[in-house]
């Protein structure tokens, strides 16, 4: 079997780093530009290798490094930066990117929902170090000030905050490293870090995000118990990335010395078609007994984490765990409206793998008190074991524990609101 028909490129990203005087010149246009013709020769070179690639992305490093001259605060600064990379973005074809995470409590709450509400095609995210209250306080803050958004006069409400869905492109992050290829914890590595002060802030990293829960299924049936994932799993998913990973390294051995392969998220990512739920893919392994979330599945999460975190010959970066994202494994959006999936369970799973807590539906008059205690459960577990975990929830407008959610997004599946207590 051609293995690569069991999978899609989610997401080919460039990463750059931005300075506030690439916006006093030409140079953001030129940095935008050339990474934009990057992406575009690495989606043209994959699909003719025959890989369905669904998008290109840009990611930034943290976005308090350059979105304001040095030692100004002046948000309509800000605003005016936004709306000039928006503008060369639409011109490049890039409908995605990241500016990486708001680092202090200033940056959280006045930033990042400016960030959210300019427009569709910025995501970004809050840092919540382990134990941070104040941190956790502003991003759950953040969170209920984004779900409001889409309450405007105006008719429709703007497509990209309707319904509470401003909070799909924005997270907290816990312990989240660099160069993670998945939204909206992407970020760039910091030109303020000791080991980065003298890098070239022209160079562009690439890495690559999968959509392979269809290839999860076929390898997991085939595996059939928890004691040969990583023997029969693992080799199999050796076996379909590798050739994906010879082909990036052609793409940047051609692009020139300013360009660097940073590798492949190897996680498991759900897709929304039919046999695409990896949850549902979890299930075919003969320990993991009744659904997912019940017994035997913690184990699984681990087998399998342990397994992608470990592919041979596969240069790894971003998360390499599973990702259960409810709102987009359908599966789990199921087990959601039976009431058969608690945040707790999730919570659980994620001390094993990844990603957190990942497009959960929330009661729309949750309390900041309520996600400040959820945000600082993800940040502790990602502090203790070292690990990147995000916590993304969607508060959903006039919407109780149980209601059916009403998504219109090509993205989400509709589930239940969870409760958070």
């Amino acid at each position: 079997m051609d293995l690569k028909k069991l999978f899609r490129v989610r997401t080919v990203a460039a990463f750059i780093s931005l300075e506030p005087d690439d916006f006093l010149s030409a140079n953001l246009r030129s940095k935008l530009k050339n990474a934009s013709q990057l992406l575009k020769t690495a989606e043209a070179s994959m699909t003719k290798a025959g890989y369905e690639v669904q998008t290109l992305r840009i990611v930034t490093n943290p976005f308090g490094e350059w979105i304001l001259p040095e030692n100004e605060e002046d948000v309509h600064v800000a605003r005016t930066r936004l709306m000039d990379m928006d503008a060369i973005l639409d011109e490049c074809g890039i409908s995605f990117c990241a500016l990486g995470p708001g680092m202090n409590l200033n940056e959280i709450t006045k930033l990042c929902p400016m960030i959210i509400q300019s427009s569709g095609r910025f995501s970004c995210s809050a840092n919540v170090p382990p134990a941070n209250v104040e941190a956790a306080k502003a991003a759950a803050a953040c969170i209920i000030a984004i779900s409001h958004m889409g309450e405007t006069n105006e008719e429709p409400s703007p497509p990209h905050l309707a319904g509470g869905l401003g909070n799909f492109r924005f997270c907290a992050a816990c312990s989240a490293q660099p160069n993670i290829p998945f939204f909206p914890a992407a970020k760039a590595e910091s030109l303020h870090d000791g080991e980065n002060k003298s890098a070239d802030s022209n160079r562009i990293g690439l890495a690559v995000g999968l959509e392979n829960g269809a290839l999860a299924r076929h390898l997991l049936t085939q595996t059939q118990s928890i004691g040969r994932v990583g023997t029969i799993f693992r080799e199999g998913m050796a076996d379909a990335l590798l050739p994906l990973q010879t082909l990036c390294q052609e793409i940047i051995a051609e692009s020139g010395a300013k360009t660097h392969y940073l590798g492949i998220d190897t996680s498991l990512n759900p897709s929304l078609d039919e046999g695409g739920s990896v949850a549902e893919a979890i299930e075919m392994l003969e320990e993991v007994g009744g659904s997912f979330g019940g017994r035997g599945t913690l184990a699984a999460a681990a087998a399998i984490t342990t397994s992608l975190q470990s592919l041979p010959g596969i240069q790894r970066t971003g998360y390499c765990g599973l990702m259960l994202p409810v709102c987009e494994d359908s599966r789990l959006a199921q087990l959601g409206k039976r009431a058969e999936l608690k945040i707790s369970q999730l919570l659980m799973i994620s001390s094993v793998c990844g990603v957190g807590v990942d497009t959960v539906p929330v009661p729309g008059d949750c309390t900041e008190k309520e996600l400040t205690s959820l945000i600082l459960d993800v940040a502790g577990l990602a502090g203790r074991w070292n690990k990147s975990l995000s916590c993304r929830v969607f508060p959903h407008p006039n919407c109780s524990v149980g209601d059916e959610t009403s998504f219109d997004s090509p993205y989400l599946c509709n589930s239940k609101v969870f409760s958070l207590e």
